[in-house]
């Protein structure tokens, strides 16, 4: 948890965008392999992010209590890049390809989908939504632990049912099985609706690429 702390404040986002409340540490020793990978939530399943870190986020109380976003809502997940996802939370609205990040770059189609199809994709499983076309790798130096990672980010959400069309992944897996706990024909979400997505949760990941010591 404090290696994204450190991540997330070298960032240098508005605090008032976090949410303690909302922090969760997934590796193995915080939720260890005998609780479940697969829990529900708003009547669905999704995959719980082993291996990951939750910074929580504020959420709108008016959001949370006219849409009783807790019950009635699912979890999902979105894979984006770190300039996409500021926009999305200091906008509080969910970037259409062709809407213009906080950065003045044009968000575009990732490869793979259909052009001129301008759709939000989540995924019930953090398997899919990390994969580099959808979460790619920026390099961070932590001078807390002197060493040097590949970081992803996830946002974790809640999503309005019935509001999204489900379909097979699009990244050219075929037959590969991309999530043990979700099937290939199933794993991606698609929405034009930005108001059917909340984000609770910035989902960091860590890959160490070297330290101060290193040779």
């Amino acid at each position: 948890m404090k290696l994204a702390k450190e991540f997330v404040a070298s960032l240098r986002w508005v605090n008032k965008r976090f949410d303690p409340f909302f922090d969760a540490c997934y590796c193995k020793n915080c939720y260890p392999s005998e609780l479940p990978s697969v829990i529900e939530a708003g009547n669905a399943e999704y995959v719980i992010p082993r291996g990951w870190v939750r910074i929580g986020l504020h959420v709108d109380p008016v959001t949370e209590e006219h849409y009783a976003i807790w019950d009635k809502w699912i979890v999902t997940f979105h894979g984006t890049t770190i300039v996409a996802a500021h926009s999305i939370l200091t906008n509080r609205q969910f970037c259409l390809p062709g809407d213009t990040l906080i950065d003045g770059t044009v968000l575009g189609i990732r490869p793979g989908h259909i052009p001129n199809k301008k759709h939000i994709y989540t995924s019930p499983t953090i398997a899919y939504s990390s994969l580099p076309v959808y979460s790619p790798k920026t390099q961070f130096h932590s001078l807390r632990t002197k060493r040097t990672y590949e970081v992803q980010i996830v946002l974790q959400c809640r999503q309005k049912p019935r509001s999204f069309t489900i379909q097979g992944e699009t990244v050219g897996a075929k037959t590969k099985r991309i999530c043990q706990f979700a099937s290939n024909e199933k794993v991606e979400y698609f929405t034009e609706i930005r108001a059917s997505l909340v984000a609770y949760g910035l989902l960091v990941r860590f890959h160490k690429v070297s330290d101060d010591y290193d040779s």
